[in-house]
């Protein structure tokens, strides 16, 4: 008989985590930008960061959800600021991650990390969604 056990991880796989967080921080900030138009009809949202806009219209709602967000936020600004890498070899043994700049050094998150963040940050999104902040 075969081996029954679950194949490893590969690049396709640690690739979605990623892209989970991304996604899940764009709708994110598409409930807040929706909080702000609910709470000012009128405000005219500019390049700004959504965030700027939201603390200005609802500060303690915004500075409770950074809070609890602010390690997010982090891995998030990674990923889409400083990706240079990937290691998902599915015969070295190793759980697959990124790796990014941070500055002058590097940080590696493995997929359930990424798995982690992007559970989170729909938590996140719940949360500012339902008013439950």
């Amino acid at each position: 008989m075969g081996d029954e056990s679950a194949p490893e991880p590969n690049m396709r796989d640690l690739m979605a985590p990623v892209a989970y967080v991304l996604l899940h921080w764009g709708w994110l900030e598409e409930e807040v930008r929706a909080r702000i138009k609910a709470i000012e009809p009128d405000r005219q949202l500019s390049e700004q960061s959504v965030w700027v806009h939201w603390r200005e219209v609802e500060p303690g709602a915004c500075q409770r959800i950074r809070t609890n967000i602010e390690m997010l936020v982090d891995v998030r600004n990674c990923l889409a600021h400083g990706l240079c890498g990937a290691n998902a070899d599915p015969r070295s043994g190793n759980e697959p991650h990124v790796v990014c700049h941070a500055g002058a050094s590097q940080r590696h998150f493995n997929i359930s990390e990424l798995e982690q963040v992007a559970d989170a940050l729909h938590v996140a999104r719940n949360a500012v969604r339902d008013g439950r902040i």
